[in-house]
């Protein structure tokens, strides 16, 4: 057996697509799942079926932007499972549109929902792993669209952009403990997100979901990468250490576009204002901003 069988996880989004995905395959490892979700009718069926499989599982129905219940959640969790050593951050929305035509209410349910949550998950589950000691390791999802500008999704994109900084940032932090930390990129997988999130925005604005736009939006997305070959290749790249996980190699271009706009500004400046303390001391090893 090799990690994590034999341990406790809580996956969220995992009533369907990429989160369910995670939790089958983590199933199949031996692995205790606590599977979290707003969607209560859909989460109880992805219980049953995991127990059917064999699962030793745990439903916890729950609004994952409600970050003030994250310690309640994590108490139930680990009272039921055990110690919780795998933390997977997969549920996200999708919302609003363009800059100027997202509510600041869509923006803020948005941020709640794909980094509001992963935050005060990871603040809710970090002290514990450290505490006990051991190997433990936390993965948050962003997107393509965390690390390649698009227009028309202003606040998925940016909210998923801070969630590859957040992520970042934690590996950073953790460097040199037993928590490893891992974000998983995902291009184009068959979940029903869009017309999850179309309805949970409709009722947000208290208006009728517009079923057509979302069957248009999720034409692309029907024809993407199986999310439980997805949940397969996350518990392997997370047992293997490796922090970013994608799903497609078609993004490389789009990916390196974006970056090398900002290495070329780095690269073309012309030093007026002389060398950056801060970086120089970052270069020679140095630790320079502290809490």
């Amino acid at each position: 057996m090799s990690w994590p069988a034999g341990e406790a996880a809580l996956v969220t989004g995992a009533a369907s697509g990429i989160g369910l995905g995670v939790a089958r395959a983590l199933v199949a490892e031996g692995t205790r799942v606590a599977l979290v979700d707003v969607d209560e009718a859909r989460l109880a069926e992805a219980e049953k079926s995991l127990r059917d499989a064999g699962g030793t599982v745990l439903a916890v129905p729950f609004d994952i932007s409600d970050i003030d219940r994250w310690e309640t959640v994590a108490d139930r969790a680990e009272e039921a499972l055990g110690p919780v050593s795998l933390l997977c951050n997969v549920a996200g929305v999708n919302g609003g549109g363009a800059a100027d035509r997202t509510p600041l209410q869509v923006w803020r349910w948005v941020y709640g929902v794909n980094i509001d949550a992963q935050f005060a998950s990871v603040a809710a589950f970090l002290p514990r792993f450290k505490s006990r000691g051991g190997r433990a390791h936390v993965l948050n999802t962003a997107s393509v669209a965390g690390v390649v500008p698009m227009a028309g999704v202003a606040a998925y994109a940016s909210s998923k952009f801070a969630s590859t900084g957040l992520s970042m940032v934690l590996r950073e932090e953790l460097e040199g403990t037993d928590i490893g930390v891992s974000l998983l990129i995902p291009g184009a997988v068959a979940t029903p997100i869009n017309f999850n999130a179309g309805e949970a925005e409709a009722k947000l604005l208290g208006r009728r979901m517009e079923p057509a736009v979302a069957e248009r939006n999720s034409a692309l997305l029907a024809q993407g990468a199986d999310p439980d070959r997805v949940g397969e290749q996350v518990v392997e790249a997370v047992r293997q250490g490796r922090f970013v996980i994608v799903t497609h190699r078609e993004w490389a271009p789009f990916v390196a576009r974006a970056h090398q706009e900002i290495e070329r500004a780095y690269e073309e400046f012309d030093g007026r204002h002389g060398p950056d303390p801060v970086a120089t001391a970052m270069a020679a090893g140095e630790h320079t901003i502290s809490s």
